[in-house]
């Protein structure tokens, strides 16, 4: 065996310490003991010194400087002055009633644990939630009624992050009646609703979860919005003009997506359009819908999906997919689906 001497040589000091820096969990731990501290929302009112910002939200000095270091690395607080710190635009994201809605994910000690099970889903193709927690994520929020408000609080949030880009589209009706399936405590549907004042909406979800929406109190949705309990996998779905699933189908893998789409499919007259809000995988290459495909295997063994993977599964379900269409401030898509 011989070596190119002429080559680039690689130097394997530094390719440790980039796959050191890759599997290191600790950028991840100091953005949950930033969120679970409040460190964020305390420097809103900053800058203060480590011993200051110490005292108010309970940690030892030393050890919160420590932390601030590696958090000032991440771009989301700086020192401004020596030995005082103040929040980055990033950290705002961590904070309270601020509209990132990032905090509670954040703050969520589960979802670091939950990898310690995930060679389990690699090697079976299914979620280790169960494998780690002892009962499903969807059976723990059934079980467990105050995780799932917590739960439900963080996906309003999001939705109030996420959706904004595309709530401007042009897909989206101005009139007639919206069905939101899955649709949670309403984070989309109220967004649409306010934008759209000639446009009615319901709300069709579990029993438990409708319970915890704001919608009903909303004053400028009254009159049109209507929750309505039910299952999207069998249940009879509500009339409407227009149907949408934002960010369901990409919890489930090809079985119960395409149960869910097929009951939608009973429903959808030759007129009837269903709008698919989720990400589109690239054919190739990655992004943070590929990192967001894994954590979907691991929490829920569900996927996040190529188009060509989109057009399959419509196809399965008697749809054809017309139109998609992305906005550059958000990695999610609205995909048309038509009765084929």
């Amino acid at each position: 065996m011989t070596t190119d001497a002429t080559a680039d040589p690689v130097d394997l000091t530094a390719e440790a310490e980039r796959l050191q820096l890759l599997a290191s969990p600790v950028p991840g731990r100091v953005l949950y003991v930033l969120s679970e501290l409040r460190v964020p929302d305390a420097l809103l009112d900053g800058p203060f010194t480590a011993a200051r910002l110490a005292a108010m939200v309970g940690a030892e000095e030393g050890a919160l400087t420590r932390v601030l270091r590696i958090a000032a690395q991440l771009d989301v607080v700086e020192e401004v002055t020596a030995g005082r710190w103040g929040l980055r635009p990033a950290g705002r994201l961590l904070c309270d009633g601020t509209g990132g809605g990032l905090r509670a994910e954040f703050a969520d000690n589960d979802l670091f644990a939950l990898w310690t099970g995930f060679l389990h889903s690699v090697r079976t193709g299914e979620s280790c939630y169960k494998e780690v927690f002892g009962s499903t994520l969807f059976e723990r929020l059934s079980e467990k009624p105050a995780e799932r408000q917590l739960f439900h609080q963080h996906m309003h949030e999001r939705a109030h992050l996420v959706y904004p880009p595309l709530v401007r589209s042009a897909l989206w009706p101005d009139t007639g009646v919206l069905v939101d399936l899955g649709g949670g405590t309403g984070g989309l549907l109220e967004q649409l609703l306010a934008e759209r004042p000639g446009l009615s909406g319901v709300l069709h979800d579990l029993p438990e979860v409708l319970e915890l929406s704001p919608l009903p109190n909303v004053p400028q949705l009254a009159g049109r919005v209507r929750l309505t309990p039910g299952d999207v996998f069998s249940g009879e779905l509500p009339p409407g003009d227009v149907y949408v699933l934002a960010s369901v189908l990409h919890d489930w893998p090809e079985a119960q997506a395409v149960e869910m789409l097929t009951n939608c499919r009973a429903v959808c007259g030759p007129g009837t359009r269903l709008l698919v809000v989720d990400r589109v995988l690239p054919e190739q290459g990655g992004g943070l819908a590929v990192h967001n495909d894994l954590l979907m295997l691991a929490a829920v063994g569900g996927r996040e999906r190529t188009m060509t993977e989109w057009r399959v599964l419509a196809g399965r379900c008697g749809f054809e997919i017309n139109v998609v269409e992305g906005a550059p401030e958000t990695d999610l898509s609205i995909l048309e689906f038509r009765p084929g």
